[in-house]
């Protein structure tokens, strides 16, 4: 979840607050099958929401780093809300009672990180998390024996927002939305013949203008010999629900893809379904809700104005 804001969001935002509260996050966890997922036409997912015993902050944005029968390791946001800024940390969850184990910060800057995409080639596992404020993104090697992000390389230039990417025919496509544009709406694609970069614009961004599947709401997966892409749906508020889109063509300068699904938030945190992933058996998504606290909306006036 991005916080960086313009004055007409910072406005409807302060307006939500006043009906709602603050916004807060939660993760979930679903035992369902990618078919299950994909293919349903609109599908209300049975969540187990995660368990801890944090008030100060949320957890947003998970992508999974490993699963297996105990645990499961999650990359996600942390945003704090005495800082109102988000790292990228390490959670160990449960698998038999969703409870949180244990939580590592594995990348902190002065600007707030979120969205921390993972991809795997060969035995190296890359990340790649929003960092939208300091106007480029990297990508991040991770090592799994001090379990922290190292050796950034810069891939983008521009203030990228929710970034994944797909390798099809030996190029790499980076698929996002942008602070230069409507980081809702307008979806924009990279490619290049390296996973690190450099990556060159195609000629026709935005290559889709489109509030209820345009952003990115997780990575792509591939059923059947198709690949998938899970979407944000912002048309009734942002991240309110997820849309699922099929990709039928995707090649230099070209990119077409079609809806095929749609998965609604549960009625606990009715407000959100933004981010969803994917592996070995289990998905992870988060949810949105709001609380009730005075403190909190002094803290997120005053972060607007540093």
């Amino acid at each position: 979840m991005g916080t960086n804001l313009n004055e007409h969001e910072y406005i409807f935002n302060q307006n939500i607050e006043q009906k709602r509260g603050i916004c807060h996050v939660k993760l979930g966890v679903i035992e369902s099958s990618l078919n299950m997922i994909l293919n349903s036409s609109s599908y209300r997912l049975p969540i187990q929401w995660l368990q801890h015993p944090y008030r100060d902050r949320f957890f947003a944005d998970p992508f999974i780093l490993k699963a297996t029968d105990d645990i499961i390791e999650v990359l996600v946001e942390e945003f704090f809300y005495d800082k109102w800024k988000g790292n990228i940390s390490l959670l160990t969850v449960s698998r038999k009672n969703y409870k949180l184990i244990n939580r590592k910060t594995v990348l902190e800057q002065e600007t707030h990180l979120s969205f921390p995409y993972i991809y795997k080639e060969g035995n190296q596992t890359y990340v790649i998390p929003e960092n939208s404020q300091s106007g480029s993104l990297s990508i991040y090697k991770y090592n799994y024996n001090s379990q922290i992000l190292g050796n950034p390389q810069i891939m983008i230039q521009a203030p990228i927002v929710d970034p994944v990417i797909i390798k099809v025919c030996d190029l790499y496509y980076l698929l996002c939305t942008s602070l230069d544009f409507d980081k809702d709406k307008d979806l924009l694609l990279y490619y290049s013949e390296k996973l690190t970069g450099p990556y060159k614009p195609f000629l026709g961004n935005p290559m889709k203008q489109d509030i209820t599947s345009a952003r990115p709401g997780g990575g792509f997966y591939n059923l059947d010999s198709n690949y998938y892409r899970c979407t944000q749906n912002s048309k009734t508020g942002y991240g309110a629900s997820l849309n699922i889109c099929k990709v039928e063509s995707i090649e230099k300068n070209r990119f077409e893809e079609e809806k095929t699904s749609c998965i609604m938030p549960d009625s606990k945190y009715k407000y959100g379904l933004h981010t969803l992933d994917y592996k070995d058996g289990i998905c992870v998504v988060d949810g949105l809700k709001y609380i009730y606290s005075p403190m909190l909306k002094i803290k997120r006036k005053l972060s607007f104005f540093k």
